[in-house]
């Protein structure tokens, strides 16, 4: 993912609101982690690395630990899960990560019921997240949705979200829109549109189809060629422009 200045300081936000939760000497992982606990304590929280995250990150509420000992853990693992490219990602799919934030038990509240300032730094990295995600190289981040949907299972309403791609103008946010709006004809023809492993909140899908079939959408993909005619990826706005409406 491109590394922006606004992606790095809402990374820095996160640990700086969440500092004040420290490491317990034991997170209760039970007999099954006992390898795996060991790694959560061999340094700092700013050097833990993927392998050393991995297994807690998907595990993480559900059977090790509480929530408190998650919002240790969530800047390091946050900022792994937005590594600079393909070869450096962070623990696990994004979705099942940032989905633990809704995540209601005993030990746990939804992350709309958090204090205040964690709420804002949590907005504020899902906001960076988006924009770094729509203008990151196709080479080094192809846009398959990842992002998005990770950031639908914890925003209701996206529309927010639509509309800063629908104003953003550069190269690699056009290509992104027209890559997704190709990947999800090829998945609707063949079936298997259950592969963008997305499970819209209630309202979600009307946000979505609303927005792309919308006449501003065609328009802007129409612009990104006439901007761009003489380049290689110039044919990929006229294609997915082709499929809309």
């Amino acid at each position: 993912m491109l590394p922006t200045t606004e992606l790095t300081e809402a990374i820095e936000g996160l640990y700086r609101v969440f500092h004040k939760y420290p490491l317990r000497t034991d997170t209760d992982c039970g007999d099954c982690f006992g390898h795996e606990e060991e790694k959560l304590h061999s340094k700092p929280l700013r050097e833990l690395t993927r392998d050393d995250l991995d297994i807690y990150a998907m595990d993480a509420l559900y059977t090790w630990g509480t929530g408190d000992d998650f919002k240790h853990f969530i800047p390091r693992i946050f900022e792994l899960l937005v590594g600079n490219s393909k070869h450096c990602s962070g623990p696990s799919l994004p979705s099942l990560v940032l989905a633990k934030l809704s995540y209601d038990s005993w030990c746990s509240t939804h992350w709309r019921s958090w204090p205040e300032e964690e709420q804002r730094a949590i907005e504020n990295f899902l906001s960076t997240v988006w924009g770094a995600a729509l203008e990151s190289d196709l080479e080094d981040l192809p846009f398959d949705g990842a992002y998005g949907q990770a950031i639908a299972t914890l925003e209701a309403d996206i529309s927010k979200y639509l509309e800063r791609w629908l104003r953003a103008d550069s190269v690699n946010s056009n290509r992104n829109l027209a890559l997704m709006i190709v990947q999800i004809h090829k998945l609707a023809l063949s079936g298997h549109a259950a592969q963008l492993e997305w499970r819209p909140l209630e309202g979600q899908r009307d946000q979505l189809d609303e927005w792309l079939y919308s006449p501003e959408v065609k328009q802007k993909l129409m612009r990104a060629f006439e901007s761009w005619p003489e380049q290689p990826f110039a044919s990929e706005f006229e294609n997915a422009a082709i499929l809309l409406p």
